[in-house]
């Protein structure tokens, strides 16, 4: 085997699938293998002196970071489609028709690269340096952590982690993640929602056509701390925040495990082939967390985008509860399906897809590599 790639069945969370060995979860050390297992030197050998899980979380920050850069543009076109016309029927009043509409018309609007790629742009690089690296980082430490503690883990019996402590470990660092990280996100999906060609100080064209702009992501998020708070700022929409991210690092992460064990059991045509098992299974777990976070997704944009003052402004703290459109997570998904139907909780689906599809078929090989060539781990 060439340096870097881990033993069959030594991977991360995948001790079963080794033949022949009776251990149970592989303890991660700086030998594990990739660069450590050459022999690492100089910078190599500061990396390795790093504890494992740091590695685990750099290795993480750093692939989802880089990933979500790319990505950005289908991201913001989600946005735009999940906020705008609001608890209303009146397709009339819709700026976007749907995902390509939305596309076409920014791009022929905006330009490209300022109308898609670049709102919001510095909020979610800062966002996936932490959210990343604690929910794709964090996570095979979870499952090791858990398997060695749930009833149904090693105390058992059981050599390997079940499905449901995959899961487990999924919701656990997603919901994390996004604690810590909801600030940036409440900042990108406000940006990315207004985004449009700005002229004699407002916008021309967008959702906020008409408005001010808002200043920089630091900017904006110094004023969102004065004007509405922390906790009516900073940290609003948290919780439809939490378990949108629980969902997407739970559904994607036990989906890619459980597709690539099953495919490995039982391959066949191009599927003998560890790629494409990879591959296949990246594209199973993009679906897969696309659907089941797709609700929360939209509630969570609609809560962050909520309470704006006249002119698109952030009200102050005093005024921002009673400016404010929703009451909370559960009444904007009762009003939203009273006013738009249940399947208005899936708007933004195609874009949403388009985004987390690439973005786990990208991340997920590059994290791999990171964590063999870069960062001195075994593969997840």
């Amino acid at each position: 085997d060439r340096p870097g790639k881990a033993q069959e069945g030594g991977e991360g969370v995948h001790p079963d699938q080794s033949e022949g060995q009776d251990e149970t979860l592989p303890e991660l050390s700086p030998a594990g293998s990739g660069m450590a297992a050459s022999g690492p030197s100089g910078g190599s050998a500061a990396m390795a002196s790093m504890p494992p899980v740091a590695r685990e979380m750099a290795a993480a920050s750093c692939a989802m970071t880089a990933t979500s850069v790319v990505f950005n543009p289908f991201d913001t076109v989600k946005t735009k489609l999940q906020t705008q016309n609001q608890l209303s029927t009146d397709a009339s009043k819709r700026i976007y028709t749907g995902a390509f509409h939305c596309v076409r018309r920014v791009c022929l609007e905006d330009g490209l690269v300022r109308g898609l790629w670049l709102p919001g742009l510095t909020a979610s690089i800062m966002r996936d340096i932490v959210n990343g690296g604690i929910r794709m980082g964090g996570y095979a430490a979870a499952v090791r952590t858990l398997h060695a503690q749930v009833p149904w883990g090693a105390s058992s019996g059981a050599q390997t982690p079940a499905f449901g402590t995959r899961v487990l470990a999924g919701l656990l660092t997603g919901f994390t993640g996004a604690i810590l990280a909801n600030p940036t996100d409440v900042i990108k999906v406000r940006l990315q929602a207004e985004a449009g060609t700005v002229a004699d100080g407002v916008y021309i064209t967008g959702l906020y056509k008409g408005q001010p702009p808002s200043p920089g992501a630091l900017v904006s998020m110094w004023r969102l701390a004065a004007n509405e708070g922390i906790a009516g700022g900073l940290f609003r929409g948290v919780w439809a925040n939490c378990a949108r991210a629980a969902l997407v690092t739970s559904g994607q992460m036990s989906s890619y495990d459980q597709t690539k064990q099953w495919l490995a059991a039982n391959p066949f045509g191009p599927f003998h082939q560890e790629g494409m098992r990879i591959a296949f299974a990246s594209f199973v777990s993009g679906v897969t967390a696309a659907t089941v976070a797709a609700p929360v997704d939209l509630v969570r944009s609609r809560i962050m985008d909520d309470a704006r003052g006249p002119g698109g402004s952030s009200p102050s703290s005093s005024s921002a509860q009673s400016a404010a459109m929703y009451r909370g997570a559960l009444d904007c998904a009762w009003r939203t399906v009273k006013a738009e139907g249940p399947f208005a909780l899936w708007k933004g689906w195609v874009p949403s897809y388009l985004r987390l599809g690439p973005h786990f078929m990208v991340s997920l090989p590059l994290l791999e590599f990171l964590r063999t060539q870069v960062f001195g781990l075994k593969t997840l």
